[in-house]
């Protein structure tokens, strides 16, 4: 899937994602929506668990994820290892796993999910990916929990949202 820049976009935007309220989408998982570009299925997101929180659902990806640790740390269940703060995480399309956190100050990413679909993850009933689908991540849940500050571009290139700041660097200059 291209990247639907068949016509420029004008307005950049920064988002200070420290004053979004986080929501909470999981037993002690939370969602800040800082960008979302319905054209292209594209969420960028700040995500965090509380110290003791039980796993995130365990899911599929639809799209995949890149994400950023920014405080403490987190593993998959299905695996040995610990992702640190500092650390980047590539996580494919198709992969399955669930993230859980036993760092004593919870963990905290900032990353970008992108899909060819709405669809961003599968969750299932338990760590088997042939379990049950219990429920689905997608764009259309990061619209319902945007924040006022969230940049949006929406389906028809509007651009909707009041973030920090917004620059029109453009000058009307089209490269296409």
């Amino acid at each position: 899937m291209g990247l639907g820049l068949a016509q420029l976009e004008r307005i950049t935007a920064d988002i200070q994602a420290n004053d979004l309220e986080w929501v909470e989408v999981a037993e002690g998982s939370y969602f800040k929506a800082l960008t979302i570009h319905v054209p292209t299925n594209t969420v960028a997101y700040a995500f965090k668990m509380d110290p003791g929180a039980p796993d995130f659902p365990p899911h599929f990806h639809i799209c995949r994820a890149m994400s950023f640790t920014t405080k403490g740390w987190f593993g998959y269940r299905e695996g040995t290892n610990r992702v640190e703060n500092g650390m980047f995480s590539y996580e494919a399309a198709g992969s399955f796993h669930t993230p859980f956190s036993d760092c004593p100050e919870g963990f905290e990413s900032r990353g970008v999910f992108e899909s060819d679909t709405e669809v961003l993850l599968q969750n299932h009933e338990d760590s088997n990916p042939h379990s049950e689908i219990i429920g689905l991540l997608t764009v259309q849940d990061f619209l319902d929990i945007a924040s006022p500050a969230t940049h949006i571009v929406d389906a028809d290139g509007s651009v909707s949202g009041d973030p920090h700041f917004k620059y029109d660097f453009s000058e009307g200059v089209s490269v296409f």
